[in-house]
């Protein structure tokens, strides 16, 4: 049953890449290259390939453009140090979980050592319910105060 499924089945289920990262000495300006060259709106940051800080879009938005800080400054400083971490064996639904409860939208998945293997986005978790739920997805009715900006095909 899919149910069952969607609880029990291993973040390794997802195939997810390597994630994109930078060391802890790294740069500002080295966050925002990663960012943009990889396009997945994160950039994880690691000391001997454990993740110790996690910076995304949001961070770079609200604690860098907002403050005009200059792209040489480190990046410990504007980094989310710590963030919570899970493994790939641990099951899909508990990284829901932490997303919801902590709002964390990009969790690093670790081995057993502790390095980075990959990085779960909430797009990773987005596309595994698209496919494990297509019909609930593909005939959602619309919402009845949904404005579309343009006519379909423009």
């Amino acid at each position: 049953m899919v149910d069952e499924t969607f609880q029990t089945d291993p973040i390794s289920a997802l195939g997810l890449p390597p994630p994109v990262s930078i060391g802890r000495d790294s740069s500002v300006g080295e966050a925002l290259r990663a960012v943009q060259s990889h396009g997945v709106g994160y950039v994880l940051i690691v000391e001997e390939g454990r993740p110790v800080g996690i910076m995304s879009e949001t961070e770079v938005l609200m604690k860098i453009v907002a403050r005009d800080v200059k792209y040489d400054e480190g990046v410990d400083k504007f980094m989310t140090h710590n963030p919570p971490t899970l493994t790939e064996k641990d099951a899909i639904a508990r990284a829901i979980e932490l997303m919801n409860e902590g709002g964390d939208r990009n969790i690093p998945i670790v081995d057993e050592t502790g390095r980075a293997v990959a990085v779960l986005r909430t797009l990773d978790i987005i596309h595994f319910l698209a496919e494990a739920f297509p019909a609930q997805v593909l005939n959602l009715p619309p919402r009845p105060h949904q404005l579309i900006p343009e006519p379909e095909g423009a």
